[in-house]
């Protein structure tokens, strides 16, 4: 008589919550991360996360997200509701679930709202989180007035010496 199959653990690696510059950003150092707002963590948003952590897999990285909170167009537009799938808390939850190693909460406030984008790849993505690469969905835009493109991220991959999944 054989013995049952004994059920897959379960993945037990903590997942990294990193707020702004918070103490424990040196965990999440050197990943592949994923940008956007992820509100939902629908299909779309778990194709962005799947190849960021496949890309993490392949080079023995962490991978994990980028985000923004609060909503950026609650910041431009206070006065208009804004629609969520999810609030802050769930998204980190759903994120959780995903085996990301963690997520990068950026307050998004006047200074992250007026860094160009030059500036967000040199002082985010270079110096504070040393990226080894990065994934976007094909819309996405970033830094002062939306300056950065999906082209403009890549041409900076390019530049710095990280990769850019579109």
């Amino acid at each position: 008589m054989s013995k049952p199959e004994s059920p897959k653990p379960k993945n037990t690696k903590p997942f990294v919550v990193v707020r702004d510059d918070g103490p424990n950003i040196a965990a999440l150092r050197g990943a592949v991360v994923a940008i956007g707002n992820f509100d939902g963590v629908h299909r779309g948003h778990r194709s962005v996360i799947e190849c960021a952590m496949s890309r993490a897999g392949a080079s023995g990285r962490p991978a994990a997200v980028l985000t923004l909170e609060p909503h950026p167009r609650s910041y431009f537009r206070p006065d208009s509701r804004l629609f969520r799938l999810s609030d802050e808390r769930q998204k980190l939850r759903l994120l959780a679930t995903t085996g990301l190693d963690g997520a990068v909460v950026l307050t998004f406030n006047a200074a992250l709202a007026g860094l160009p984008a030059e500036e967000f790849v040199r002082q985010i993505l270079i110096e504070r989180l040393d990226v080894s690469g990065v994934v976007i969905g094909f819309d996405f835009h970033f830094g002062q007035g939306r300056g950065g493109s999906p082209a403009f991220l890549k041409e900076a991959g390019e530049r710095f010496g990280f990769p850019v999944d579109i």
